[in-house]
C-alpha cells in the first residue's frame, strides 16, 4: 500500500480480510438466484442506491460504457427487475429504476446477509457490538466521496 502508516496498513488488511467473508456470503446467495449474474446485481444495486437515474448516470456509477450498461438494463427490464419510464423533465430522457420484483430480489439478498451478520454479531459481547457498529458507521462515512 502506498505511504500509509504501519498501523493503518494492518487495519486495512484486517478489514479487507473480514470484508471477503461477507463478499463470499453475498456470492453464495447470488449463486442460488437464477438468472442473476454479478454484473446484473451490480446494475440492480446501483439503480437502487442512486436511482432513479438515466442511462448515462448509471453507466458512470458503474464505470462502464453506456452501450454495455444499456444492454444489461435491457436484460434486467426483460426480467422485470428494472423499468424504464420517461423522465418528468425531458421527453428524450429515460428514467431507470428498480421494480417491485427487483426490490424483492435485493431484499432476499439482504435478508440472508443480515442473518449471517446477525449470527456473527450475536457471538460478540454487547459493548463490542455497539462499538463495532459505531466504528463501521464512521468508516462508511469516511469512504463516501466528498460532496461536490
Amino acid at each position: 500500500m502506498f505511504d500509509l502508516p504501519a498501523d493503518v496498513k494492518e487495519s486495512a488488511w484486517l478489514i479487507e480480510e473480514a470484508s471477503l467473508i461477507w463478499t463470499e456470503v453475498t456470492l453464495d446467495v447470488v449463486a442460488q438466484m437464477d438468472d442473476l449474474s454479478l454484473t446484473a446485481l451490480r446494475h440492480l444495486l446501483a439503480a437502487h442506491r442512486h436511482g432513479p437515474l438515466n442511462l448515462s448516470a448509471l453507466a458512470l456509477h458503474l464505470g462502464m460504457s453506456p452501450s454495455a450498461t444499456g444492454r444489461m438494463v435491457d436484460r434486467l427490464v426483460g426480467q422485470e427487475l428494472l423499468q424504464r419510464s420517461p423522465a418528468t423533465h425531458s421527453r428524450r430522457e429515460v428514467r431507470i429504476e428498480v421494480t417491485p420484483r427487483g426490490h424483492e430480489i435485493l431484499e432476499q439478498l439482504r435478508t440472508v446477509r443480515r442473518q449471517c451478520i446477525g449470527e456473527a454479531l450475536g457471538r460478540l459481547p454487547p459493548e463490542d457490538r455497539r462499538a463495532l457498529t459505531r466504528l463501521l458507521q464512521q468508516l462508511t462515512a469516511a469512504a463516501e466521496p466528498p460532496p461536490a
